[in-house]
């Protein structure tokens, strides 16, 4: 904690001296000006720079309108005084963006801390964003007291890490054409369910004379439908969450007609006289 908050204080008078060192006079405790002077390093050896966690949007995934950027940006000890202390900058860019926008207007923050971002506005289509936060460390190189000045000598580092997603803004609901059965025709009991989704669906259900929703994975047959009249509705879910809905149908099933069994009998008597004739004709004959 000591060292953060040392680095914190170095950070601070770096950004608003721009000359790298800054002067605290102590009329109490320390009666000397203490100078700290910060130089500019490469990062040292084994050092991690800040972490950057994206939660929302996920990588390959659609969303609908409302969404949002939600993130974790995580400073990491990896390598004692010589580990990042704050992250300075925290940006992002998107593909629906010309130019960086920064996320946070701090001079920066030593805390792990998360974000979150309204992306309702972003228009429909594919999508890429990339958060980038820049990280800063520090660390004593040595001290020296000359006279009642007290110089800390510190070298200073910076470590920039980014992250990026892809993903898909759905704003369109899937739409459902019936190709069977049509509106006002009769059926039998048995019915052939058809239809075609304009998108691929995550749940399809139907709703058959207002009764409770029924889930299928495409077209079915109806069975054992009762006489009378019926009508049926087909919901899609696509991937992104639009629902959308066919329009409703109405059909009647019909008993269907007997088999008409006379007129096959009636052949079948005919030939069996003639037969008959015939036998006695050659019966006569022989005597």
């Amino acid at each position: 904690m000591k060292r953060k908050a040392l680095a914190l204080i170095l950070l601070l008078a770096l950004l608003l001296s721009g000359a790298g060192a800054f002067f605290v006079k102590s009329t109490q405790a320390n009666p000397y000006i203490h100078e700290v002077k910060g130089t500019e390093v490469p990062p040292p050896a084994d050092t991690q720079p800040p972490v950057i966690i994206i939660h929302t949007p996920q990588n390959g995934s659609f969303y609908p309108k409302n969404l949002n950027l939600t993130f974790d940006v995580i400073i990491p000890e990896t390598n004692g005084d010589k580990s990042i202390s704050a992250v300075i900058k925290l940006y992002y860019k998107a593909s629906w963006e010309p130019n960086e926008i920064t996320v946070t207007q701090k001079n920066f923050f030593g805390d792990s801390t998360s974000f979150s971002i309204d992306l309702s506005d972003v228009r429909g289509g594919n999508h890429s964003i990339t958060i980038y936060a820049v990280g800063q460390g520090s660390y004593v190189t040595r001290e020296e007291l000359d006279g009642l000045t007290m110089t800390t000598y510190y070298e200073v580092f910076e470590m920039t890490s980014f992250s990026t997603v892809s993903f898909t803004k759905d704003l369109v609901s899937p739409s459902i054409s019936f190709l069977s059965p049509q509106n006002g025709t009769n059926v039998t009991s048995d019915v052939k369910l058809d239809f075609t989704v304009s998108e691929a669906a995550s749940e399809i259900l139907y709703c058959l004379d207002g009764k409770e929703n029924q889930t299928i994975t495409g077209s079915v047959t109806l069975t054992g439908l009762a006489e009378g009249a019926h009508n049926i509705t087909v919901y899609a879910t696509d991937n992104a969450g639009n629902a959308g809905a066919s329009e409703t149908i109405y059909f009647s099933v019909k008993e269907q007609e007997p088999f008409p069994t006379t007129l096959v009998i009636a052949p079948i008597a005919s030939v069996a006289v003639m037969g008959a004739g015939l036998i006695v004709y050659f019966k006569k004959r022989k005597r």
